[in-house]
């Protein structure tokens, strides 16, 4: 290996990529006996700082100068993938493993393309190819329960990734994903994400979920007090009984029920200052509290799940934009 390629594998460990570039591309020029591994350094590198349009045209380049070089054919299909263009990805795929079928990446890649276009039962298939080459893999194995969750199987999809982070507990993917499925309140979600951005500061998605919890933690007790003040002022008749309450209440609920430690309280609360019954009919106050809570928890993940669809197709229609 020539002094000019151990300085750019040097670069790339130290994550100076623009750097790295800066001796990478004219090196991509000449003819000397490293030229490949000049392409190869120059198109991770555009790759990390998400340039990917120019990773694009140095693949092409690459591929021109060596097209039996199967892994440019995979960055090409990676990049594709990433900028959500995913059959044109996954035609470079079927190209790729018709060269080489006994690589596991490349399996892998396979299967999450297919998880893209929610071809979940061909996406199983491929990632059992991928473990079939290699069955420890933490990232096969990621991929593995997220189709296993997509197929409705989410206590296998929780277990696989508990055996991941058995063997590494930093693994990133997998804490996300224990997040959105394993962990059960909203503080050990908080927690698995502060793990994460401890590991990774610059995790994007990690950072917009652990803001999101923030915010619900803002927002949520203030706009208890608020309802349980005016509540109190209806006890205490300070004003007159308000028909819209119960419609209020209901609202909140369907924001509220996020963390249980919050809002079971905040319910029975409001039953016991909003409803005219006699200290011996407790039980109807708990009653009606617990049937607004699960109201509210249902209506809430209904909610959630709209906004995150929502969300995904912003951020598709974004990636489209921006190609």
């Amino acid at each position: 290996m020539s002094d000019a390629i151990k300085r750019l594998e040097v670069l790339y460990e130290l994550k100076r990529y623009e750097d790295l570039l800066h001796v990478s591309i004219p090196l991509c020029a000449t003819s000397f006996e490293d030229q490949g591994m000049s392409y190869h350094y120059t198109i991770l590198s555009f790759i990390a700082l998400e340039r990917l349009d120019e990773a694009l045209d140095m693949i092409e380049k690459a591929l021109a100068r060596f097209p039996l070089e199967a892994h440019y054919l995979y960055f090409q299909a990676f990049v594709l993938f990433q900028q959500n263009r995913p059959k044109e990805a996954l035609s470079r795929v079927k190209e790729l493993l018709a060269r080489e079928p006994n690589h596991g990446a490349y399996h892998h890649l396979h299967a999450q393309i297919l998880v893209e276009l929610s071809r979940y039962v061909d996406a199983k298939r491929a990632i059992d190819q991928a473990l079939a080459l290699d069955a420890h893999d933490a990232d096969f194995l990621v991929t593995l329960a997220i189709i296993t969750y997509h197929l409705g199987n989410t206590p296998i999809a929780c277990e696989i990734i508990a055996s991941v982070l058995a063997n590494d507990p930093h693994h990133a993917e997998a804490l996300h994903l224990h997040s959105k499925l394993g962990a059960s309140s909203l503080l050990e979600k908080k927690n698995i994400l502060q793990r994460i951005l401890f590991r990774n500061p610059f995790d994007k998605e990690g950072k917009e979920r652990l803001e999101s919890i923030k915010r619900y933690y803002a927002i949520a007790p203030a706009l208890m007090l608020s309802f349980l003040l005016y509540a109190s002022g209806e006890h205490f008749e300070m004003w007159e009984k308000s028909r819209q309450t119960s419609g209020i209440l209901l609202l909140l609920s369907f924001y509220v029920w996020r963390d249980w430690r919050l809002s079971i309280p905040f319910f029975v609360l409001s039953f016991a200052l909003l409803g005219n019954v006699a200290w011996h009919e407790w039980y109807v106050t708990l009653l009606g509290a617990a049937i607004y809570y699960v109201i509210g928890r249902i209506g809430g993940q209904i909610l959630g799940l709209v906004f995150a669809k929502i969300e995904e197709i912003f951020q598709k229609g974004k990636r489209w934009m921006n190609r």
